[in-house]
């Protein structure tokens, strides 16, 4: 099965309200979509957020060198190509990931099966971690802890909510009000927002005595070994690794805290998530996939080192994902149902990602 299309748009979609994240803000939720065609019919789709890089550029510049491959070949592809660009590897490594993406998609549609199947099912469903605490900035502790009850109504075996690290008294506040609500399933996440190790150090060891499952991102991911000198100090699990591109530093994060967020939008694809992943399983870690959860829960389908996968509710839309997809989840009692259909999750509406689409280009032999 050879590729011979190539297409790719950039969507944005409005939010109802800007979301900030530490030092992030953001008013619309930015992806790039990719589709690639056969000369068997099938499509591979795949998709990821930007994030500020240049994804787009990226992927447009290696599509050339993706049209003509083999499906049956996609390591060798995407490999091959990352060498072709080996400086400039941390611009292009997200470009990567959606191909590979894309092409295992089409090698689980070619053989008719869901892709957790064809790599080796462990489970036909998974335990979901909910996040909740978006617009943060805009709410209040009570209307937070309301939809925190939500989740635990819903079943949520484990539930996030945002801090904001910038000010210790409202962090602690907040998380002792959410912690009465959640009991034992409250993990939290700063969002990069700290900027030196003392700073961090006073606010997370006000929080040790609320047992949190883990606090995520307490630095970017620029500055992992700060990372790891802070949980030196905790007792409380820290837990990142959703932006790092390349097996050093996932390596580096396995090795300095307990929970890795891995994403295989990010990291080099599934080819490369499944290593990581079981390298982590191996560690002793604990890998809880970040955002993307149709392509996330194919892989906890087929690997125990996942725990859970990372879910947005649809209704507080912060994360509009699933308007660019033909499916929404089936979740019950906090647990997804995998999708069975054959493919790697990703199946995207076309007509809505041309609408949305800021940017676009195609590729054809």
């Amino acid at each position: 099965m050879k590729i011979t299309g190539i297409h790719a748009a950039e969507c944005k979609l409005p939010l109802p309200k800007p979301i900030r994240l530490g030092p992030v803000e953001i008013w619309t939720r930015d992806f790039v979509v990719l589709r690639l065609e056969t000369d068997t019919g099938l499509v591979g789709d795949a998709l990821a957020y930007p994030r500020g890089t240049t994804l787009f550029e990226s992927v447009k510049r290696m599509a050339p060198l993706v049209l003509g491959t083999d499906v049956a070949l996609r390591r060798a592809t995407v490999d091959g190509f990352m060498q072709r660009f080996v400086n400039g590897r941390p611009t292009f490594i997200k470009a990567a990931s959606l191909f590979d993406i894309a092409l295992w998609d089409l090698a689980a549609k070619e053989v008719q099966q869901p892709l957790y199947t064809m790599i080796g099912g462990y489970r036909h469903t998974v335990p979901l971690m909910v996040v909740a605490g978006y617009y943060l900035d805009q709410r209040s502790i009570e209307d937070v802890c309301d939809e925190v009850r939500q989740r635990v109504d819903e079943g949520f075996g484990r539930i996030k909510i945002m801090i904001s690290g910038t000010n210790p008294d409202f962090d602690e506040r907040m998380v002792a009000a959410a912690k009465e609500v959640a009991g034992d399933r409250l993990c939290a996440d700063a969002h990069w927002a700290f900027r030196n190790l003392p700073e961090a150090y006073k606010t997370c060891k006000r929080l040790e005595k609320y047992n949190l499952n883990f606090i995520e991102d307490p630095f970017g991911p620029f500055q992992g070994d700060l990372t790891g000198q802070l949980q030196a100090k905790l007792d409380t699990p820290l837990a990142y690794g959703e932006d790092l591109p390349d097996g050093q530093t996932i390596a580096r994060a396995i090795a300095q805290v307990p929970i890795l967020r891995l994403d295989a939008t990010t990291c080099g694809g599934i080819s490369a998530a499944m290593g990581f992943a079981e390298q982590a399983g191996n560690s002793g870690n604990s890998v809880l996939p970040h955002v993307f959860l149709p392509v996330h829960a194919q892989l906890a389908g087929a690997l125990r080192a996942i725990d859970a996968v990372e879910y947005i509710p649809i209704e507080c839309g912060a994360c509009p994902m699933f308007d660019l997809l033909d499916q929404r989840p089936q979740i019950d009692g906090g647990i997804l149902a995998i999708d069975q259909r054959p493919g790697a999750g990703f199946s995207l509406q076309w007509d809505t990602v041309q609408r949305t689409a800021a940017d676009r280009f195609s590729l054809s032999l």
